[in-house]
């Protein structure tokens, strides 16, 4: 019996002796053999309620719970967590897979093809794959289109100044500022 079974149990410990009787030779050998524990029927119930006791709160600690209802509502809220990851991962899988179709110039005919193609060679998706399989299957990218200017290209070219589109305009040279300062100050 442990010391705490011994506390529980006010600190003594219950001894039956056996009921057989001894002849006085055997007397003397019992005093030198120990005598061995017995419990009753109850005390050994009480123990082992105890004991199971014991490790219940033990195992309901250990996963942060009271009770067995607890522990009934954490399972039920791991399944609905399973349930959200998968759903999850799944959108995860989608968006990557869709983000790599957009930066390899993929055209959106053709996105459910290459799923199909992926899934019929057991292959899992990957841009890395993807990029591999664009050297076979050009067919896959967008078809992208040129435009071409027909006639004389335009070329930059400086656009004259209000003063020398009125100048034009009116057919008479317009004064510039600093010649008209020259002149001013040459004047007066």
């Amino acid at each position: 019996m442990d010391e705490q079974e011994l506390q529980q149990n006010g600190g003594e410990q219950v001894v039956d002796t056996p009921t057989t009787t001894m002849a006085e030779g055997d007397a003397a050998t019992q005093d030198q053999q120990p005598k061995e524990k017995l419990y009753s029927k109850a005390e050994v119930q009480d123990l082992m309620k105890r004991r199971v006791e014991r490790s219940h709160n033990a195992f309901f600690k250990r996963y942060g719970v009271e009770n067995l209802n607890g522990l009934d509502e954490l399972m039920s809220k791991s399944r609905t967590f399973g349930d959200d990851y998968l759903s999850m991962k799944e959108l995860n899988n989608n968006l990557t897979r869709e983000n790599a179709f957009l930066r390899n110039n993929i055209n959106p005919d053709k996105y459910d093809d290459i799923i199909a193609y992926f899934k019929g060679n057991n292959i899992e998706f990957a841009e890395e794959q993807l990029i591999e399989a664009l050297k076979t299957h050009p067919e896959w990218l967008k078809q992208t289109t040129t435009i071409q200017t027909m006639g004389r290209e335009f070329q930059a070219q400086d656009l004259p100044s209000d003063r020398d589109r009125a100048s034009k305009i009116l057919g008479v040279k317009l004064w510039q500022e600093k010649n008209y300062y020259n002149y001013y100050k040459n004047v007066v």
